[in-house]
């Protein structure tokens, strides 16, 4: 079996090597592209999640510490919920910003 490797793998190198001569160079730009739209998507839903989820934790500790439930966790919910929003459009934003940027250094 070892000696069928090298020619696996010269096989995998001469695959590898005209992949990459197909894609060229804006295959890899719109792959790179994409992945950051990725990533933005990501960072976008944690960020309203984290809001959310911090303004309802406050909530629930606040109302433990009282003893008024549920009246402080839907409070802080709803403001955490504003925090998560503002947050996302700070990011849209950015990133437009960059996006411009992009736009204007091609």
């Amino acid at each position: 079996m070892t000696e069928r490797q090298p020619d696996d793998l010269d096989r995998l190198d001469a695959k590898l090597k005209s992949a990459r001569d197909r894609i060229g160079e804006t295959g890899t730009q719109e792959l790179a592209s994409e992945g950051t739209s990725l990533g933005y998507g990501f960072r976008l839903s944690v960020e309203l999640l984290a809001g959310l989820l911090v303004g309802l934790g406050m909530g629930y500790v606040i109302d433990g510490w009282l003893g008024s439930r549920p009246w402080f966790m839907l409070v802080f919910m709803i403001l955490g919920l504003g925090a998560g929003i503002l947050n996302v459009m700070r990011v849209t934003r950015s990133m437009e910003r960059q996006a411009d940027a992009n736009k204007d250094q091609r």
